[in-house]
């Protein structure tokens, strides 16, 4: 009996795999321009525009904590990454970086890419895309959004 209940769920698991062809195996990568408040585990393949070091001082704290800001962008636009600074090290800037499971975070309104304990930042070779200057492509970060009440 047993034997065949395990039978029985590996064909459902077989059949579901399937019936869903984009399954999580493959992982779909964002757009910049794509971005929105409500985004949540961002991939997306990027270059490193510019590379600022930031110190956060939170209360009580004896040491503050050091962090990079990040403008990153594609062919479609920029955004502002935040990364802790253990990570400054592969964001030179021109190089090409993939972000996988980063989070779009509302700060002071503004919108900010943030990666989370698991999100992962890898350095790549080079990329087939530019990124265009700062008058031609749209800055997704410097859009102001409002928390609006229904």
């Amino acid at each position: 009996a047993g034997a065949q209940r395990l039978e029985r769920a590996r064909a459902r698991a077989v059949a579901l795999r399937m019936a869903s062809p984009s399954s999580s195996l493959h992982a779909a990568f964002t757009k910049i321009a794509d971005l929105g408040p409500c985004c949540c585990q961002v991939n997306a393949i990027v270059k490193v525009v510019s590379c600022e070091v930031k110190l956060q001082c939170l209360g009580q704290r004896q040491h503050p904590r050091r962090f990079v800001e990040v403008l990153v962008g594609d062919e479609t636009g920029t955004a502002l990454l935040r990364a802790e600074h253990a990570l400054a090290g592969a964001c030179v800037v021109g190089a090409t970086i993939v972000l996988r499971s980063a989070r779009v975070e509302l700060f002071d309104g503004k919108l900010r890419l943030e990666l989370g304990r698991w999100s992962r930042l890898t350095r790549v070779g080079d990329a087939a895309f530019s990124v265009p200057p700062s008058a031609v492509c749209t800055d997704v970060s410097a859009t102001a959004h409002a928390m609006v009440a229904c």
